[in-house]
């Protein structure tokens, strides 16, 4: 109780404000590889980005069923600022999504989006409320260690093209606002260490399996695949030294400490700086 008693001051600390950016991405119909120039990088950051509209929603569903068990008025507001910004997540990367489904990957975005919702709708069917929860939780706990290897990396950001950088700081940014409302949620409701590690276990190995099979189709529609000098490039800056995947597996483990909690990791004064560099929101409210 200790422990998430001083991560939920920490939390409160931080607003949790969803901000609706309308991104226009202007530039991005003329730059394919917009991460380091890199196919790899670009492609993987783009599956990504497929699964982020429905995932998300599925994220605001699994906190929604339990919100009336907080009785906190902060953590109200905390719920309602996570599912305002996971709403706006959708809507951004929405727009994303479509504008790379016109660079001729319209099939192949189809296709991720259909598997993307097909496996929900078997987490829906198939979990327990309580277990779509966990799930949250532990798949909030990836976006949030991928969104701190971003926020860390100016030199990564660096290699964004500009036309999609303030997206990926963005939402990066609200990802670690938000980073322990599903977990705290799920203390209160369940807070078994083993469904936990479970959902966490699946959560990732799906994510995973997913990622690398269609990072892999549109690189192969690129003709990627006949490149094993490209190949080998992209994929020593994914899984290389301090690179985009790897830098962030110790963190990954961490999840797996019976004493885990989100702000254990305290890296609120990676944010303000970064703001900074953002557009001025459309919309800024609470939601």
């Amino acid at each position: 109780m200790k422990l998430l008693s001083r991560s939920r001051r920490a939390v409160q600390r931080l607003p949790i404000r969803p901000r609706r950016m309308n991104f226009r991405f202007k530039g991005l119909e003329n730059t394919r590889y917009w991460f380091d120039n890199d196919p790899v990088l670009t492609h993987f950051m783009n599956v990504l980005s497929v699964t982020f509209p429905d995932g998300e929603r599925f994220f605001v569903d699994a906190v929604r069923a339990f919100r009336d068990r907080v009785d906190d008025p902060q953590r109200q507001k905390d719920i309602s600022g996570f599912i305002g910004q996971e709403a706006m997540h959708s809507l951004e990367h929405q727009a994303f999504n479509d504008l790379v489904s016109g660079k001729g990957y319209e099939a192949l975005v189809e296709k991720a989006l259909g598997v993307t919702r097909h496996l929900l709708a078997g987490g829906r069917k198939h979990l327990s409320a309580e277990e779509q929860l966990a799930a949250t939780a532990g798949l909030e706990h990836i976006t949030a260690i991928l969104a701190d290897t971003i926020l860390r990396r100016g030199d990564m950001v660096e290699k964004m093209d500009p036309s999609v950088r303030d997206l990926w700081v963005w939402h990066s940014i609200e990802e670690t606002e938000h980073k322990a409302v599903a977990f705290d949620l799920y203390q209160d409701v369940d807070g078994g260490y083993w469904r936990r590690q479970r959902t966490f276990f699946t959560g990732t190995a799906y994510l995973i399996g997913f990622s690398a099979y269609f990072t892999w189709q549109f690189l192969k529609q690129d003709g990627v695949n006949r490149q094993p000098l490209t190949l080998a490039k992209g994929l020593w800056k994914m899984f290389g030294y301090r690179g985009v995947v790897s830098a962030a597996i110790p963190a990954w483990f961490q999840y797996l400490r019976p004493d885990f909690h989100p702000w254990q990791d305290d890296n609120t004064h990676l944010l303000d700086d970064w703001r900074a560099t953002l557009p001025e929101p459309a919309v800024s409210a609470a939601a």
